[in-house]
């Protein structure tokens, strides 16, 4: 598996076994791409009713895109980096709602802190 597919995995376990963030955000339901911007396999994450799932179903129509170098998606799931910098330095690109994208930051926030 990838190292995205693994930071993925964790992300997604972690996530699945925060009860109170499932209940915080049983009422948000998307699907996301998560596109690696070098050429490397993408994947889809559904966030249902609190439950995340990771696959590599890539049909049908995303509610939100996140696109950047492999690495630094991988580093960003893994908690080893915050999404804010690559985000500023245009390295990370996010398609969707300011609503969605806030939830989103919201979700890495809680699992990995700051």
């Amino acid at each position: 598996m990838s190292a995205l597919g693994e930071a993925l995995a964790s992300f997604r376990d972690r996530v699945n076994k925060d009860a109170r963030l499932r209940d915080m955000n049983r009422d948000w339901s998307r699907l996301i791409r998560v596109e690696p911007s070098d050429g490397t396999e993408a994947f889809r994450v559904s966030y249902q009713e609190g439950v995340m799932e990771v696959d590599r179903t890539l049909e049908g129509s995303f509610d939100i895109v996140l696109r950047a170098p492999e690495e630094v998606l991988a580093r960003v799931f893994s908690g080893e980096a915050s999404p804010t910098e690559p985000y500023l330095d245009g390295s990370l690109t996010i398609q969707g709602s300011q609503e969605d994208v806030l939830r989103l930051d919201f979700l890495s926030l809680m699992i990995w802190g700051e």
